[in-house]
């Protein structure tokens, strides 16, 4: 399935428990969706940006699970993975 990041601006003023709402909301409905799988997500330290990883069929999908949740969806990109490891000296 392809991997997607969203980067979502966020409005000012946000608390801890308006984060916690928002990431439960969207657990519950990913849980309920066909085709959508969220990896993580990193919150800027300032709130103003949360960028989650997904998997997804399409970005149309993560579109709608975000409109569901009620949380916003600015920006996709779909990624592919790099990691470390596959770069150690043992793998030259």
């Amino acid at each position: 399935m392809p991997r997607y990041v969203i980067e979502r601006q966020l409005p000012p003023g946000l608390t801890e428990a308006d984060i916690d709402d928002a990431a439960r909301r969207t657990v519950a409905v990913n849980s309920a969706m066909e085709g959508v799988r969220w990896i993580h997500s990193n919150l800027a330290v300032d709130r103003s940006k949360w960028f989650c990883e997904y998997e997804a069929t399409s970005p149309a999908a993560l579109r709608e699970a975000a409109r569901l949740a009620e949380i916003p969806c600015d920006t996709i990109t779909e990624v592919r993975e790099i990691r470390p490891d596959t770069y150690t000296r043992h793998t030259w």
